[in-house]
């Protein structure tokens, strides 16, 4: 068999997981990955549909993927969050992309064999399908999905109507999941959940996190490991002194929505904001922490003196990273269903006075770091151009989430490294979000991560 597959990914890490996972499946079954979709026999489209803007999104990749049916290609499968979400609505989603072969859910992934391959024999049952996963392409790093679903009812959030309650994954499928990543050639393992800082509650399992990292960090090959998705519930201490400590890197990523305690409430966010900050105040004391974090702007009843106290907050807190989204009313969600809806020109503007008080926090922690030196986990050749290597230092998370940090061996005669590879750099100049720096020693002498 010599089947090639065209693959689209779209939306977050956790959607990347599940279309590696796939990807791992069809390749055990000899398919072979193309990147040009006219010389694909089968087309794979995982989806995101947490927003508005990501049901287009899949909506318009879909039919432009439905163009190569005419060719070479002859079964089009859509997978993932937007077959999950209107799940009870499968048939009309079937009459409107009548292009698709079949939708498989989230909790269909499995079934992509029988899917992409067309065949009607008895489906084969993988007990851990997550061991079979897959990566598209040798990589520096790779998202552990330590768990799926969420037990929260945040008012604005789609998530459980999408992939359900949270169900955490056993800890010895976990470790052996990493173990195979780092075969691979993974040095950094992101772990992400819908709520990191809960795993293990559903499954008995009490300082779940902590007794996860005990396994993973004992991993040989695996360097960094970092924390996506935590919330401010159920951070404990023992966790906060854990972050920084060993291959834990000091780098919390805490999405926290809002500062105003009236909209924390609507939000259903069970959170006091002196709870927040007194979290906050704690992680800034680790050394070297970087701190991000996402904010809403424009819920339903947001008034200008909230984005004043956001704002104000922002410059108290000094978050290292910050992401702002214009709030999307999202069908079947409390929000969602509020007359209070803010005009759109509205949401935006604020958004922007947001970003406008964190870019200038932002500039003021890039200048400082011009002169440092730090380690660098190497991504591989930029796309800027083919001579130049980007990685990351501790602070910046992968995808371009934080921005890179680009390689110049100028000043030395030691050749290029490779993705994978740690290398010590001086930081010469920064950018808005991207660091330029000298190399300064060969792959893999650095240790220091400050």
């Amino acid at each position: 068999m010599n089947n090639k597959l065209y693959l689209i990914s779209l939306g977050c890490p956790k959607t990347r997981v599940d279309s590696e996972l796939m990807l791992g499946l069809l390749r055990n079954q000899g398919w072979t990955l193309t990147e040009e979709p006219e010389k694909a026999d089968a087309i794979l489209v995982s989806t995101c549909a947490f927003l508005q803007s990501s049901i287009e999104e899949s909506i318009d990749t879909i039919l432009e993927m439905a163009d190569y049916k005419q060719g070479r290609c002859k079964n089009l499968v859509v997978a993932g969050c937007l077959p999950s979400r209107y799940e009870k609505e499968m048939d009309e989603l079937k009459a409107a992309l009548p292009e698709v072969d079949t939708f498989l859910t989230t909790f269909q992934l499995p079934d992509i064999i029988h899917a992409i391959q067309l065949s009607k024999a008895p489906q084969a049952v993988y007990p851990d399908p997550f061991l079979l996963r897959d990566l598209v392409d040798r990589q520096s790093f790779a998202y552990l999905k330590i768990s799926e679903g969420c037990d929260r009812r945040c008012s604005f959030c789609a998530i459980p109507l999408i992939r359900g309650k949270q169900v955490s994954r056993p800890i010895d499928s976990l470790v052996t999941e990493a173990r195979m990543l780092a075969d691979k050639g993974v040095r950094e393992l992101v772990l992400v959940a819908q709520e990191l800082t809960h795993y293990g509650h559903d499954i008995g399992l009490e300082d779940g996190l902590l007794r996860l990292l005990d396994q993973l960090e004992p991993i040989p090959g695996i360097e960094w490991i970092r924390l996506m998705y935590t919330y401010p519930w159920n951070f404990t201490q023992p966790l906060i002194e854990r972050i920084g400590q060993g291959k834990i890197l000091p780098y919390v990523d805490i999405p926290l929505q809002h500062v105003s305690q009236h909209i924390l409430d609507d939000m259903r966010r069970s959170v006091r904001q002196e709870k927040q900050d007194a979290l906050l105040r704690r992680l800034r004391e680790i050394p070297g922490i970087v701190l991000r974090t996402s904010l809403i702007a424009g819920y339903p009843g947001e008034t200008e003196e909230d984005v004043d106290q956001l704002i104000q907050w922002i410059r108290e807190i000094q978050f290292d990273r910050l992401g702002v989204f214009e709030y999307s009313p999202e069908p079947g969600t409390p929000a969602g269903e509020r007359k209070d809806q803010l005009p759109d020109h509205v949401k935006a503007e604020r958004r922007d006075r947001i970003m406008a008080a964190q870019q200038e926090i932002q500039a003021a922690k890039m200048a400082e770091l011009i002169g440092r030196e730090l380690d660098v986990l190497v991504d591989g050749v930029s796309p800027e151009h083919e001579l130049v290597l980007q990685g990351r230092y501790y602070g910046q998370a992968p995808e371009g989430i934080d921005g890179q940090v680009y390689l110049s061996y100028e000043n030395t005669l030691k050749e290029p490294a490779q993705i994978g590879d740690i290398v010590r750099v001086r930081v010469s100049d920064a950018r808005e979000y991207d660091l330029l720096g000298d190399v300064l020693d060969d792959p893999d002498d650095a240790s220091d991560i400050s």
